[in-house]
């Protein structure tokens, strides 16, 4: 389970974010196949930054990074 620990630790948040950012800024310079990884960078921004773990379910923990915490 260390691997949900990480991904809902301040950490994991700040990494998803960060690496959320390069590949949108990245992709903006790769023309139409970027689009692709701009969308998958947008979303690696929207859940570090909610608190939001979408792997988790299947480590049977919740969504929320509170409650991956919290198990």
């Amino acid at each position: 389970m260390g691997f949900v620990t990480l991904m809902s630790s301040t950490f994991g948040r700040w990494a998803r974010i960060v690496v959320g950012l390069v590949l949108a800024i990245a992709a903006l310079t790769w023309g139409p196949v970027g689009a692709i990884f701009f969308l998958l960078g947008v979303v690696l921004i929207s859940v570090g930054a909610s608190d939001t773990c979408l792997l988790a379910p299947l480590f049977g923990r919740g969504m929320n990074g509170n409650e991956s915490r919290r198990s």
